[in-house]
């Protein structure tokens, strides 16, 4: 696994906290005009992947993210390498695209479990106007005690 890492890190188009290679001004990476047909061809194939590997997990469990995560992140390495062999940019216009289509096929469904409901009104009101009222009283109660000191 450590060995596929490593091969992958050179070809990725990814920077990790102990490979700062990125700085360097003479990287042999040159980014030129990126052929959107040929990389919208390519993004499709790992659609096609992620699409495949997302219905062997069935429909129950695409906002179960522990079971997700691992198909999401061999789309993302997918599209970065593809990117990368086309020598586009990434991210870009056309794969944002491509993971907005995804987000909106297999995760608006998905309810975050940490949202919390609004607060009722009076809890609000009064959680708002306290520090309000208060601040005045603060204020006077310091004047008050510096004209005692004098």
């Amino acid at each position: 696994m450590q060995d596929n890492r490593i091969v992958l890190e050179e070809r990725h188009n990814v920077t990790y906290e102990d490979n700062e290679k990125f700085q360097n001004q003479d990287s042999p990476i040159r980014y030129s005009y990126c052929h959107e047909e040929v990389l919208n061809y390519y993004g499709g194939l790992c659609w096609e992947i992620f699409n495949v590997s997302m219905s062997e997990l069935g429909k129950d469990n695409w906002c179960n993210m522990e079971m997700v995560i691992r198909n999401y992140n061999m789309l993302t390495e997918c599209i970065e390498n593809v990117c990368f062999e086309l020598g586009c940019f990434y991210p870009n216009h056309v794969m944002e695209e491509l993971f907005v289509r995804i987000h909106q096929l297999y995760f608006s469904s998905c309810n975050n479990e940490e949202d919390l409901p609004d607060a009722p009104a009076g809890v609000m009101l009064i959680s708002t106007l306290l520090p309000i009222l208060l601040i005045p009283f603060i204020v006077y109660i310091v004047v008050w005690k510096s004209s005692l000191r004098d």
